[in-house]
Formats: C-alpha cells, structure tokens, sequence
C-alpha cells in the first residue's frame, strides 16, 4: 500500500472516531457540529458531504507508529486533537467574520454566532473527554494524565496565539518577530501537540516527544506562511478573490515583513491603505502592488522553505528509526508541496 492511500485510510478511522463521539448524541446541539465537520446539511438543504482529511491526527497516529507503538491505540487521541482544531475554527470564524468555510455558509452565519460559540465550546469539551477513551485502550493514568495536561496547555497556546493575530489587525507595526511568535502558538501548537501525543502514546522517551514537538511547531509556521501567500496571491488555479481576513487587515507574513523593511514613504503608502475600516479589493490590489515591490513575496517563500527545512531537520535529528522517520518525512513534504 503507497503511503498516501495509508494515510487516506487513517484519516477514514479517525473519522469514524469523530462520527461515533458527536453522532452518538441526540441534542441539536451535535447537529451543528455535524454540519461544521461536513457530514450534514445545514436545516432546509441539501449540500453535499465535504470529504476532510484530518491531517493533524493522522500525524497524531504516524508518530504513535514511528515510535514503535500501535497506532489504533492513538486513535482517540487523534480525534481529540482535532476537535480541538474544529473547536478553533468555529470560533476563528465568529471572531474574524468569516461567512464562509469550505466553499459553504460557515457554522455561525447559518445558526447565529452565540450558538456557534456554544458549538465551538462543546468540541473542545468533547476533545477532553476523548482523551480518556485512551484508558479503554490499554494506556495507563499517568499517561491519559499527560495527554490532557499537554492538549490543555496546548489549547491555552492557543487562544494566545488568536488574541495576537487579532490584537495586530489594527497595528502597523507588527515585526516579523512577533508574527512568528504569534503563528507559532496560533497555528504550530496544535501540529506539535499532534505529533507529541503520538510520541507519548507510542512509547516515546523525552528526546523524541520533544524533537516531534519541535517538529510540529515548525511545520505550523509554514503552514501559516503558506496560507497567508495563497490569501494575497491565491493558488493559481482560479481567479484570484481576497478573503474576509484579508478584507479585514489581518496581518499577513509578507504584510508584516514589507512593513518592517520599507523605507518611510513606503511605510505612508501601506498606511494609508490600513487606515480604512475595511479594505475593498481596489485596497488589496494596491496593498499587494507594494508589497511586491519590497520582495516580501520572495521574502514569504524563502521563509516557508526555512521553516519546512527545519520541520524536518527536528525530525532527522530525533531517535528515532529511519523506517519511522520515512513516513512523517513524506508526509510533511505533501503538507507543503
């Protein structure tokens, strides 16, 4: 079997995890998480499943595997984590605006954004209670003890990470330092709790729970950087259209880095066009036309390959076996190819 199709695989078990944790409960409130998970209509409609593939577990049970344990016995695990990811994206999306998820109307904008915090809420409570389904398979106290402490620093991270981002909107003058600060607990803190509770669960000793953290906050950096390219510039396969957050002067990397390297009259140009309340797409032209002209395009790809190069170098410079190494190598260079 190719790893890809491995990989697929994993992610359809952690689906059934995730279908049996929300769907094994009748109050309307886990039809709502249903439907941000795309098994389900919103009420009135007839849309489509949306086919997810749960990358954040699927790491979880790859370095469960690397490490030499069962990767069944992760499965809860993985599913936790990413509830804690839908967790954050309900909420990402009431707090930026965003009236759209994967090419649908997002959670909040169909059922209201204070059911929507309610639904965001109990993912993160059903993330919690997931984790002790590690106890029925085989794992002991202890270590059911250090999962949930690691997923609740990690969900604190965090919710640090999302007051940055959203504190910075109406700055100018974030440095690319900050940013990194920002994105690492944003976005790499739940990559990195990933691939530790992996680590953990497959027997991993500290060296290796610590490189495979190092890993996964590496490889959420260039994540992030990526997306921020694509939100400026998009992927290249349709007509390019900003988004909400960047409407909505998020702080993009290449933003961020044009800024803290322009010259003043530079400076006064991007700042004329923050000033607005909301940009329109005119303002996102012309924010982009200079932000070109300073290399912060180049400047963000250089970035994401550094970070990427890095994300693996943590893994290559771990314990572990080159036959475990292989398979969250090929993965993280799918991630980001």
């Amino acid at each position: 079997m190719t790893l890809p199709q491995f990989t697929s695989d994993l992610s359809d078990v952690i689906e059934k995890e995730l279908t049996g944790i929300i769907k094994s409960r009748d109050v309307p409130l886990y039809d709502m998480m249903a439907y941000h998970m795309g098994w389900q209509s919103a009420p009135g409609l007839d849309d489509s499943p949306i086919p997810q593939q749960r990358t954040r577990g699927v790491l979880c049970l790859l370095a469960c595997r690397a490490l030499g344990g069962d990767y069944s016995s992760a499965i809860p695990a993985a599913a936790a984590v990413e509830l804690v990811h839908s967790f954050t994206e309900v909420h990402d999306d009431v707090q930026g605006g965003q009236p759209q998820r994967d090419g649908r109307d997002a959670l909040w904008w169909v059922w209201g954004p204070a059911q929507a915090i309610n639904a965001g809420d109990g993912l993160h409570a059903l993330a919690r209670l997931a984790l002790f389904q590690l106890l029925d398979r085989g794992a002991s106290p202890e270590l059911v003890f250090r999962a949930v402490q690691l997923m609740d620093k990690t969900s604190l991270e965090v919710c640090e990470g999302r007051f940055m981002d959203l504190e910075a909107q109406e700055r100018i003058d974030l440095s690319v330092e900050s940013y990194m600060k920002m994105a690492r607990s944003k976005t790499g803190a739940l990559f990195a709790c990933a691939m530790q509770l992996g680590a953990l669960i497959g027997g991993g000793d500290e060296e290796a729970v610590e490189s495979l953290g190092r890993c996964g906050y590496e490889l959420g950096l260039a994540i992030q950087i990526r997306e921020d390219i694509v939100a400026l510039w998009g992927n290249g396969s349709e007509e390019y259209v900003p988004s909400t957050e960047v409407m909505n002067k998020k702080k993009l990397f290449p933003a961020v880095y044009a800024v803290e390297n322009a010259k003043v009259s530079d400076k006064r140009r991007m700042g004329e066009i923050y000033f607005k309340r909301v940009l329109d797409p005119d303002d996102v032209m012309a924010l982009r036309q200079v932000i070109e002209e300073l290399g912060a395009k180049d400047a963000a790809e250089r970035a994401l390959r550094h970070h990427a190069d890095e994300a693996l170098s943590a893994l290559e410079e771990s314990s572990i076996g080159a036959e475990g190494k292989g398979p969250l190598a090929e993965t993280i260079n799918s991630l980001l190819g």
